[in-house]
């Protein structure tokens, strides 16, 4: 079975979806027994939530979102998609994360030859629990054109962000994912990352 048919059949079983018009930051206030969070963020509009709470249960969502936009200006209303994942999975998932190095990654401004930029996608990869936090935010992750453009090697703290990245992606297909997302929305003009676009 192809891998966007396989998907595609997992978020027909499992997706949960949650059209609102609310601004939506998940973390310890919205599950406060939680003993451990990893958050995975792509810009704005993606997220993959995992939870580990204090009872040593698991949760967790793949989570898509944009914004209304009304006269080409963006409004505060959201529609969010949550798509469930199944606890057994969080599990497996964070243990692999956290064995790859997940709550150790450096931010890039902190790393000698990570590039940085203002426009294109930035993910960010967010640790917390009850006595620490970490947030490591990476920009073009999966670009190698411009370290070539400046002729310096890919630092090693950038590989291990795109292999932490690519465990999770494997499981989600993340790009697919949210591209499914945005053909469900109702007609009208959405905004995401630094895009508009209009939905006809």
């Amino acid at each position: 079975m192809k891998k966007v048919n396989y998907i595609s059949l997992i978020i027909g079983l499992l997706v949960q979806t949650v059209f609102s018009q609310v601004n939506n930051n998940l973390g310890f206030s919205e599950a406060p027994d939680s003993e451990k969070i990893y958050k995975t963020e792509i810009d704005n509009y993606q997220k993959v939530l995992l939870v580990q709470t204090d009872n040593n249960k698991y949760s967790g969502f793949v989570i898509n979102k944009v914004w209304k936009q009304k006269r080409h200006k963006k409004t505060n209303d959201s529609l969010i998609q949550k798509i469930k994942i199944p606890n057994k999975e969080v599990k497996e998932l964070m243990t692999k994360l956290n064995k790859n190095g997940f709550e150790s990654l450096i931010d890039c401004y902190e790393i000698e030859n990570c590039i940085s930029g203002l426009d294109g996608t930035t993910i960010t990869f967010s640790f917390q629990n009850s006595d620490k936090s970490n947030n490591a935010s990476y920009w073009e992750l999966n670009s190698d054109y411009y370290y070539k453009q400046n002729k310096v090697e890919l630092p090693g703290e950038v590989l291990k962000a795109r292999k932490i990245y690519k465990i999770i992606n494997d499981k989600y297909d993340l790009e697919n994912t949210f591209s499914t997302f945005l053909d469900r929305l109702p007609k009208g003009e959405y905004s995401y990352g630094m895009l508009i676009m209009t939905k006809k």
